[in-house]
């Protein structure tokens, strides 16, 4: 570890102390999908704990994210996630803490928290990083733009904010601010900007912007593009450079272990981003305050103007595209413009030269929580089976682990065949599932079969939502019905499917699992993918069945569809796919 003889200037400032900056540690990352890594294929979505490593100096602090989506702070004890992350933490370390926005959803009883219960939860995470002499900071969760606001004012009333705030203090460690930040943010300075929020920040993307969303995607106000999630890894500095001066609430051993973790903040420049016009009012990128190295993404949506290069202080040209994504921000303060047709000509700003510094990692994303499977074989993927409505289809035939048999002993399945679970109330089968897509209400379809009198009831998880699923009889075991899971949470990520028998006569014959969102597949199915290429579900041939509906609900409340065709389905030649 190299030592330098400079001290931080923050240091003078922020009462005074000399801090050396030889010290090394690393930051463990906990929290939802606001937080998680997520993989290149699904640029531009973004998690702050994904970047938050390009705003620390990188030959001192290692970011290790451990966040996963659709967590809340029970559900991630729950799972072992937190006694992972403890058993890693060393004496030094850093536990960054996010968690509410799932906790407070009481739609979702399998990750809902009692307001009751939340501060102890947290406490939870306190207690873990305190007893290995690690440093906790607590972050409460970013406003997302009213739609799950976590203040305590109107009708969301479950103060997650209020709460953290509380337990922090409390135990006299720094509590960063983010929701009060975010909310301030995108209130005032964005204020002025309409739709800036909604198109620039979150993950809300036109047909046609990004490569990976050739079709476009409206997320809603959940999850952020990679623009919003550096925007808040800059504020979550700015909070804890803010503790650092005026929180008189953090005991010595706090501060003092704050002065190291500030002292290791990465220098910031200011990027300027302005357009060649006097009148321009479409949208373009704001200023913003990274560090050298950083990701950055000039983009601008004209409003009737014609666009024709990004330029540079000096007036180079570097991008015809309106969306310039993926460089690195230079080590020194610098201006872009937009030039327009009919605009003034370029003038060149002066600017001082680039300052030195040692381009490191960003941060570093844990394996905890990734599924690893092997390649499967291409009959087993069904990458080609899907329809406009269902286009993303799950063969069952053979799952990862099971208890049961694959067969193909029936008429009517599709695909390879079907999975027969054990006659046991215990019988499990797990498919290890990718989603390269995340939904809030997503769609779960499941094709069955069995002769009987009585249900075959199971329990269904998709990653860490469980739903109990009517399953009735269907009359003989060539006859092929199905079921459906309503309000399902989808995130893009590595996950487990499970089908869980509840009775002594074990589950139904399972034919296939589909979903109402695209690029859902089996883990093992990527090279397939990949070598596939994409498919045009519009040229597929389509059998529409004819069926009857009926509703339940389960015991979490989710409504379950129960659909029982009326047709005899046998099986079709290839190239015709079912419609339900």
């Amino acid at each position: 570890m190299r030592s330098f003889a400079k001290f931080f200037l923050v240091a003078a400032v922020f009462a005074g102390i000399a801090v050396s900056d030889t010290t090394s540690f690393s930051i463990y990352v906990v929290g939802d999908s606001t937080v998680q890594t997520y993989k290149d294929n699904v640029y531009p979505q973004t998690g702050w704990g994904q970047v938050l490593g390009y705003f620390f100096d990188a030959s001192r602090v290692n970011v290790l994210n451990y966040a996963i989506g659709g967590r809340s702070s029970r559900t991630f004890i729950e799972e072992g996630r937190l006694d992972e992350v403890k058993g890693k933490l060393q004496k030094g370390d850093f536990l960054f803490v996010q968690f509410g926005h799932n906790d407070r959803d009481y739609s979702k009883a399998a990750r809902y928290v009692e307001p009751s219960q939340f501060s102890g939860y947290i406490q939870k995470y306190v207690d873990a990083g305190q007893a290995k002499g690690a440093n906790v900071v607590l972050v409460s969760p970013m406003n997302l733009n009213g739609s799950r606001n976590v203040f305590s004012t109107g009708s969301n009333n479950y103060d997650a904010r209020g709460m953290m705030q509380t337990v922090a203090k409390n135990n006299k460690i720094p509590f960063v601010d983010l929701n009060m930040k975010s909310y301030n943010t995108y209130n005032t300075t964005y204020k002025a900007i309409p739709d800036y929020v909604t198109r620039y920040l979150y993950k809300k993307l036109e047909k046609g912007e990004y490569p990976n969303f050739p079709d476009g995607v409206n997320d809603g106000t959940t999850h952020f593009q990679e623009m919003g999630s550096m925007g808040h890894a800059q504020m979550i500095c700015e909070e804890l450079e803010d503790n650092l001066k005026s929180n008189t609430n953090l005991s010595a051993d706090a501060k003092a272990a704050l002065t190291t973790l500030v002292s290791a903040i990465k220098k910031r420049y200011t990027i300027k981003v302005k357009t060649n016009l006097s009148n321009y009012n479409g949208l373009i990128t704001q200023t913003q305050y990274f560090p050298a190295g950083s990701p950055m993404t000039l983009r601008v949506t004209p409003n009737g103007q014609t666009f024709e290069k990004w330029v540079d202080d000096d007036c180079n040209e570097i991008s015809k595209n309106m969306i310039y994504y993926g460089f690195k921000t230079k080590a020194r303060d610098i201006t872009y413009t937009a030039m327009f047709k009919g605009g003034a000509a370029c003038t060149p700003t002066a600017h001082g030269d680039e300052d030195s510094y040692e381009e490191g990692p960003g941060s570093s994303s844990s394996s905890s929580g990734e599924v690893e499977a092997k390649e499967l074989a291409e009959d087993l993927c069904s990458l080609d089976s899907g329809t406009e409505a269902w286009p993303s289809v799950i063969e069952t035939f053979e799952p990862e682990i099971a208890d049961g048999f694959s067969e193909a002993n029936h008429e009517g399945y599709t695909g390879k065949g079907f999975f027969n679970l054990d006659n046991s109330a215990y019988s499990k089968a797990t498919y290890l599932v990718t989603s390269d897509q995340s939904a809030e209400h997503a769609r779960v379809m499941i094709r069955y079969a069995f002769a009987g009198t009585t249900n075959r009831d199971m329990k269904i998880t998709v990653d860490n939502g469980v739903y109990d699923v009517a399953f009735p009889p269907t009359g003989s075991w060539d006859k092929w019905d199905t079921v459906y899971i309503d309000d399902v949470w989808v995130d893009a990520l590595d996950f487990k499917v499970i089908l869980q028998s509840t009775t002594a006569d074990g589950g139904p014959n399972v034919d296939m699992i589909a979903f109402d969102m695209k690029d859902v597949y089996r883990t093992g199915c990527k090279a397939a993918r990949q070598k596939q290429g994409p498919v045009s579900i519009a040229s597929k041939k389509v059998v529409t069945a004819p069926h009857k509906t009926n509703f339940t609900v389960n015991a979490l409340g989710k409504k379950v569809q129960n659909v029982n065709d009326q047709a005899d389905l046998r099986k079709l030649p290839k190239g015709f796919y079912f419609r339900y």
